[in-house]
């Protein structure tokens, strides 16, 4: 009997079917046709005996005898074999779930097993519809394993096939096929899709497509930003932090800080807060979930507050510092301050140095003085609040010194029987002590007084009262602060009485054509107030005429004489004066305008000097005044110089320094000579005698040649003298030039 047949199907697989098969399954279809073929093994068939070909329900499909072939599956089986060529092959036809197995080979009898001698038959069927996908938690960037899950209908169970799965994200396949039901790959978007997978077995039988499965990835935060965008603020002390809103993308959603110079702050998407100086800096916003955390931009936060000085030292101390004189001292100030201040270091109210946008400044002393004892400030702003300052002392040690703030006085000037105040005022640190002392005797209480002008500064006084004539002279002070040794000043008591002649009298060297300038330093005043009297006369004239008359200014005095002669020669004379007398003496200056000299014959008039020999008779002064008038005409004629005096257009020339020096109007020696009684001559006695050379008598005078030498003091006379008789200048030949109008100088 044959069963029917369908079309063939074949496959081959690896493996065996236990038992029997020698070649690769035979895979159809349901109603498909199957063809087999396989070789009967050496040795497996007897010669001559029947050969059978049974089904995998043990019956016989077809016998092959020696006189023929015997088909049992009517209709189904079509034998194409050789025996001879040991060789069994054909077709099933018609085939059914039933059909699947192994056909085995007979020898002799169907239950004469061949071994090795048979083939499979495999019958293919659709595979289950997969039910919904599976997966792991789908992560951004991260694998994520979807599962499809679907049931073979192939027979026999053992066939040996194996269901790969096909997916498709929505509706699009992406042509990945997977060996197995787990499908693994990395998760590279962020968004959701929909997941449907589908089963296929062998010869692309398939099963329908599953449900599909929405997959939504987690993911950290991204895409992370601030309300407003604003990147830096600027806000002031004890002001609010400025409102920051963060957000982000996360899945699941995220919590939010804020971070201060990348440490934690705050909770919450909203940055929030007071703020303080503590506060400046960058923030910045933290989203974070389960699968990571992200920062936001950074923002600038400038907190501004008043400024404050942290550190004000000198030599790094703080408070006080005592140096000695000639130390050197670093003043530093550190400010905390935003923004960032203008310095001053001050002395008192003298500024040394400042220091825009700066948190520090520094001032050096190289070598302290004993003026710079006192409090220094450190003063700053920044604009925010008002002006601070912090102070500090510096203490400098020095050595009795006169103050050269208080005019110096070691010559006082009383009646007898009157009263005087002495005093002297010295700068020292620590403050000294004083000791009056006199060598001679004397009927005063010599025990003094001190009374202090600053922290640095002390006048010590002595009171003397109902002079006598033994109270007259010098006195001592002794000052010592045992810094430096001790420091000794000598004043003197004299009688009230006529001025000092003055001394340095001179021309500057600064003439104009029509006027010069002079100057002399006052000399003591006699104990009243002193005027100077000036006064001049040209070279032609023979009487001397009061040019003003000047009040002591107590300094250096410098005038203009003005309206005079261009090119002409003039001689200028000074004396003090006060309610008791004038000086004993004049002092003398010879001085030349620039420019063209006065007419020739104007030159050759006699020329008359300021004083007169005491004791010279008329007779002889007359003779003198011819002699000389003669000579000095003859000799200015042939271009010699007398005195200051030139010939023509000759010019002034000058080596003086024409600076003008500032001195005290007393008769003071310096009052910082340690242990040296103060000496008033070096003022006193220049010019007090001038000596002058006459001019020498010639032969045709048929006068004595003797040269003689005259002492001018106190000339008040105002008698014409002969010009041969004024002391040479000491600015002859200089070339120096003069100048012009007439007010004073101090």
């Amino acid at each position: 009997m044959m069963k029917t047949a369908a079309a063939t199907l074949l496959y081959v697989i690896a493996g065996v079917v236990s038992g029997a098969p020698s070649a690769s399954p035979v895979l159809s279809a349901v109603s498909g046709t199957a063809r087999f073929s396989w070789e009967i093994p050496q040795g497996g068939l007897e010669t001559g005996s029947n050969f059978y070909t049974v089904s995998p329900a043990g019956v016989n499909v077809f016998i092959v005898t020696g006189t023929g072939i015997f088909i049992n599956f009517t209709g189904r089986v079509e034998y194409q074999g050789n025996r001879a060529a040991r060789n069994v092959t054909f077709t099933l036809s018609n085939i059914q779930t039933s059909d699947a197995g192994t056909y085995t080979c007979g020898d002799g009898a169907a239950a004469a097993v061949i071994q090795n001698c048979g083939q499979k038959l495999v019958v293919l069927g659709k595979p289950t519809t997969p039910g919904r996908p599976v997966s792991t938690t789908p992560v951004y960037n991260q694998q994520v394993t979807l599962t499809c899950s679907s049931n073979s209908t192939t027979v026999p169970a053992d066939h040996g096939l194996t269901l790969t799965y096909t997916w498709r994200r929505d509706n699009t396949d992406i042509t990945v096929t997977s060996t197995g039901s787990p499908y693994t790959f990395t998760m590279s978007s962020r968004n959701s899709h929909s997941y449907r997978c589908r089963a296929s077995e062998s010869q692309g039988l398939e099963s329908e497509w599953s449900q599909g499965y929405n997959m939504e990835p987690q993911y950290g935060p991204y895409q992370i930003s601030l309300t407003p965008s604003t990147s830096s603020y600027t806000v002031t002390e004890h002001q609010a932090l400025p409102s920051i809103t963060c957000s982000a993308l996360c899945r699941p959603g995220c919590t939010y800080r804020w971070l201060h110079n990348g440490t934690a702050f705050s909770s919450g998407a909203m940055l929030q807060g007071q703020a303080d100086r503590s506060k400046t800096g960058s923030y910045r916003c933290q989203p974070s979930n389960t699968h990571g955390s992200s920062d936001s931009v950074t923002v600038s936060v400038d907190v501004q507050y008043p400024a404050n000085v942290s550190m004000f030292t000198a030599n790094s101390l703080s408070g006080t510092l005592t140096v000695n004189e000639s130390d050197t001292v670093t003043l530093r100030c550190q400010i905390d301050s935003n923004p960032r201040p203008v310095i001053k270091l001050l002395n008192g109210t003298e500024e040394l140095t400042r220091a825009d946008n700066s948190l520090t400044a520094e001032y050096r002393l190289e070598s302290a003085e004993c003026r710079q004892r006192g409090n220094y400030f450190c003063t700053v702003t920044n604009n925010i609040g008002a002006h601070v300052n912090q102070s500090l002392e510096l203490l400098v040690k020095c050595s009795p010194r006169h103050d050269e703030t208080v005019p110096p006085q070691l010559k006082y000037a009383s009646r007898l029987g009157g009263n005087v105040n002495v005093s002297v005022s010295v700068l020292s640190y620590p403050l000294p002590t004083f000791t009056w002392s006199r060598t001679t005797s004397t009927s005063q209480d010599l025990t003094g007084s001190s009374s202090p002008v600053s922290d640095i500064s002390v006048t010590s006084r002595l009171h003397l009262t109902n002079l006598q004539k033994q109270d007259f002279g010098d006195y001592s002070l002794t000052v010592d602060n045992g810094v430096g040794g001790s420091v000794v000043y000598t004043l003197g008591i004299v009688s009230e009485g006529p001025p000092q002649t003055p001394t340095q009298f001179r021309d500057p060297d600064n003439a104009t054509t029509s006027s010069v300038w002079l100057s002399w330093l006052p000399g003591f005043n006699g104990g009243n107030p002193q005027t100077f009297l000036l006064e001049y006369h040209q070279f032609a004239t023979r009487t001397w005429t009061v040019y003003n008359s000047y009040d002591d200014t107590g300094k250096m005095m410098v005038v203009e004489v003005t309206g005079l002669t261009p090119g002409d020669i003039y001689i200028f004379r000074l004396q003090a004066r006060n309610e008791y007398d004038g000086s004993s003496k004049h002092v003398f200056v010879e001085t030349r305008t620039p420019g063209d000299p006065p007419d020739q014959h104007k030159l050759e008039a006699p020329y008359t000097s300021a004083g007169l020999i005491t004791g010279t008779t008329v007779g002889t002064f007359l003779l003198t005044l011819l002699i000389e008038g003669i000579v000095l005409v003859l000799l200015y004629r042939k271009g010699y110089r007398f005195g200051n005096i030139l010939k023509g257009n000759a010019s002034r020339e000058s080596t003086r320094n024409p600076d003008t020096v500032e001195m005290d109007n007393r008769e003071y020696s310096s009052l910082d000579q340690n242990n040296v009684p103060a000496q008033y001559s070096n003022l006193e006695e220049e010019s007090d005698k001038q000596q002058y050379s006459q001019l020498k008598i010639y032969e045709n005078t048929k006068v004595d040649a003797a040269v003689d030498t005259s002492i001018y003091e106190g000339m008040t006379e105002t008698s014409p003298v002969t010009y041969e008789s004024i002391r040479a200048s000491p600015y002859q030949n200089t070339g120096a030039h003069s100048q012009g109008p007439g007010h004073m100088h101090e």
